[in-house]
């Protein structure tokens, strides 16, 4: 039961931290925006312990519910199969992901830097 359960903690903490790196590469400055800001200091939001922190926070949000899933199985008497815990946080992965996407696709447009690709005055 450890060895599963360890087993299943290492499969959903990689997709979490895979998640949030496929977001950081196929979002650009999702990361930064107000909304999503991890880090109380700005500068750090590129770094890597605040990245780290929030696959954390939803490796939490993961097991909050296989917890649940794990103490109705051991309240009803039936055991869980095997394939639940990690769909459960597939699933999960899945929908961040997608509002992530939802989220960066109606960000406003980046206004252009000044000097790039304006008139001279």
């Amino acid at each position: 039961m450890l060895k599963r359960l360890l087993s299943e903690l290492a499969i959903s903490s990689l997709l979490c931290f895979g998640e949030r790196l496929l977001e950081r590469f196929m979002f650009p400055g999702l990361h930064r925006t107000l909304a999503r800001l991890a880090a109380p200091d700005p500068a750090r939001a590129d770094d890597i312990v605040t990245l780290i922190g929030e696959a954390l926070g939803l490796l939490a949000i993961v097991w909050l519910f296989n917890g649940t899933l794990y103490a109705i199985g051991f309240l009803t008497r039936r055991p869980l199969k095997p394939q639940v815990p990690t769909l459960v946080a597939v699933v999960i992965v899945l929908l961040t992901f997608a509002g992530a996407y939802g989220e960066w696709a109606t960000l406003p447009a980046v206004p252009p830097a000044a000097g790039v690709n304006s008139a001279p005055h």
